[in-house]
């Protein structure tokens, strides 16, 4: 038996806060419960454009805070008894996926397979997801595991339906899975260590495998509204201590859910399922401080007594996590609880957990299910040509929107006019 916990988070191009973040970190945990055996973390907008474009070290520092996150997290939640390590880290664009395990579930997990699909501007990925999928052994047989993780990011704004679901369609059409990828798209700075690894499955296999559980979870951009607001909706969105028969109770919102309603029509994430929605929207959460006249400053608290929306957008429930269901599933799966975390004073959204149990016995699939779309076979070269323009775009990104840049730039023209100043006096 394995539990598995998942955490979805935009983080707004920010730096996360270890010290706020790790306390709520587990709270889709049951009260009882221990530190889970695998940890899948979803993150979205996890470093400014340029960075994210760039990879590699430009990213250390974020990804070393969601680390420290996991840590601290662990220690508090086991009073420093048990310990979650990192596993492996891939990123595509502004999306990255992070995982951590115990380390007795760590040094079983037998290979690593990844994949990367953009679906933003020329199929960059300021949108689009990163999948990995592990092979883990089971303590009874021989057998190994397949778990699929997968973080997405979908096109934004109140009007663009259709859009996200044809990133949806994108993402299942270009989602393909490698063994040893070295590509832009699967960038860590580690390589994690397998112990007498097994063999993989064979490359250019799709999200959905032979029953092999599978999870997505993202920021989904799915709002409440097919329009955005008018400048006086704000009086009625939802507020904390409301009862569910007050007209500013936020189920009243959830009736008009985009993803409830194009999953309902099967227009988006066909065959995968999600636990009751019952927190308050993800987003879009006010980062501007209040006036010191107010009394208070916007800070993560379990006990809310308001909640700070933008006006300029409709609160709604962006930050999913859906699974594929038991029905489906090569392995029986008990989702738990799925629940908001605190808002964070470093982004908009708010963190979105689900525990799940997960049967490592193998047992018959009693419904198979067939992926919607199939394979782009020009999934190689999209994928490559969008990377090339994603490093065009982070060193011009880098250049004009850093500070470190500003200064080459600064650099580069003083050089060449002291050349050209040189030129012009040694002429005479």
């Amino acid at each position: 038996m394995f539990e598995l916990y998942l955490l979805t988070f935009n983080c707004a191009r920010n730096l996360v806060n270890p010290e706020t973040l790790a306390p709520p970190l587990f709270d889709a945990l049951p009260s009882d419960a221990p530190v889970p055996d695998i940890l899948a973390i979803s993150l979205q907008e996890i470093a400014p454009i340029a960075y994210s474009f760039l990879g590699g070290s430009f990213l250390t520092p974020y990804y070393d805070q969601l680390t420290a996150t996991v840590q601290l997290a662990a220690k508090l939640r086991s009073h420093g008894n048990e310990t979650l390590e990192h596993v492996a880290t891939r990123s595509l664009g502004m999306t990255a996926l992070m995982l951590f395990a115990k380390p007795q579930v760590a040094e079983r997990i037998q290979w690593i397979q990844s994949a990367g699909a953009g679906v933003g501007v020329w199929n960059m990925g300021n949108k689009g997801a990163v999948a990995m999928r592990i092979g883990v052994s089971s303590r009874s047989t021989d057998e190994v595991l397949p778990i699929t993780f997968t973080a997405a990011h979908l096109a934004p704004m109140e009007g663009n339906v259709e859009a996200r679901n044809e990133d949806w369609k994108n993402i299942v059409s270009n989602l393909v899975f490698i063994n040893n990828d070295s590509s832009g798209y699967s960038s860590a700075e580690e390589v994690p260590l397998l112990a007498s690894p097994a063999q993989p499955p064979p490359d250019d296999k799709g999200l959905f495998i032979d029953g092999s559980p599978v999870f997505f979870a993202g920021d989904l951009n799915y709002r409440t509204s097919d329009q955005p607001p008018n400048p006086k909706s704000h009086h009625s969105y939802p507020q904390p201590a409301q009862s569910d028969s007050s007209a500013r109770h936020y189920s009243h919102l959830l009736k008009q859910d985009q993803l409830n309603r194009e999953k309902e029509a099967h227009r988006t994430l066909h065959g995968l399922e999600e636990l009751p929605v019952d927190f308050p929207p993800t987003y879009k959460y006010s980062t501007k401080e209040p006036s010191p006249a107010q009394g208070h400053k916007r800070t993560p608290s379990t006990q809310e007594d308001e909640w700070r929306w933008a006006k300029h957008r409709y609160p709604s429930w962006c930050d999913r996590i859906l699974y594929l269901p038991a029905s489906h599933s090569s392995r029986k799966l008990e989702a738990f609880k799925y629940t908001a975390l605190p808002v964070q004073a470093t982004s908009d959204h708010r963190p979105v957990a689900l525990s799940v149990r997960l049967d490592e016995e193998r047992v018959p699939v009693s419904r198979p299910f067939e992926a919607p779309f199939p394979i782009n076979p020009d999934w190689r070269p999209r994928r490559d040509s969008a990377r090339r323009l994603e490093v065009i775009v982070g060193i011009l990104s880098y250049l004009a929107l850093t500070k470190k840049g500003n200064a080459m730039i600064v650099a580069v023209f003083g050089v060449a006019f002291a050349s050209w100043w040189a030129g012009v006096h040694l002429a005479r």
